[in-house]
């Protein structure tokens, strides 16, 4: 089952750009099963939570923060982003199982 996930993050913070469509999110409070499954999934940036994301793409991997609980995600650009959550929102996170 794939993973999709949203979260809240304001266009141009916490995210930065690692090389052509390659791009890293900050660092968001998830677990490793589901960091796990969400590889090959699909990540997606919000300004708000009824709003379509302005950025995403595909999954790569995830590498643990500077606290263990938080995750960031390396994930490619590709298809249209542009979509709204049909999840769920937590206070700044959504998690989509598809």
């Amino acid at each position: 089952m794939a993973v999709d996930l949203h979260f809240i993050c304001k266009h141009g913070e916490n995210h930065r750009r690692l090389e052509l469509q390659r791009y890293e999110t900050g660092d968001w409070v998830v677990s490793d099963a589901t960091a796990d499954e969400a590889i090959g999934g699909r990540v997606y940036l919000h300004e708000r939570q009824d709003e379509p994301a302005w950025h995403g793409g595909t999954i790569l991997g995830w590498r643990a923060a500077d606290e263990p609980e938080r995750k960031v995600f390396t994930y490619a650009v590709d298809g249209p982003f542009r979509i709204r959550c049909s999840g769920a929102w937590g206070r700044e996170k959504a998690i989509v199982r598809r």
